[in-house]
């Protein structure tokens, strides 16, 4: 890697680290990824008790806590679940609906 340059350093190959990544080399920028777990994605396939949980149909901006009450109804507005499904569903990954929309 010596010499090598990178548009984007994306430090942390969890859930949002990875979405960072891909939508970076998405539009064409050169991304290198650092985590210190021996895998990328590895605390994902943990979240939900072992259950790899990726996101729940039924969320809502008005149940997130933040200083900047505008924070969550504009993220969610710009992605959301049913985006993230359409994700997975266009690479072919399978998952399951469990109860209350998880």
């Amino acid at each position: 890697m010596s010499g090598s340059k990178f548009d984007v350093i994306v430090l942390g190959a969890g859930a949002a680290g990875l979405m960072a990544a891909l939508t970076a080399g998405q539009r064409g920028l050169r991304v290198l990824l650092i985590d210190h777990a021996d895998e990328p994605g590895k605390k994902i396939l943990i979240s939900g008790g072992g259950r790899c949980n990726f996101t729940n149909i039924h969320t809502a901006a008005d149940r997130y806590i933040s200083e900047n009450a505008h924070f969550a109804r504009s993220a969610l507005a710009r992605y959301t679940p049913a985006e993230f499904i359409a994700l997975v569903g266009k690479h072919g990954i399978a998952w399951h609906e469990k109860t209350l929309g998880q």
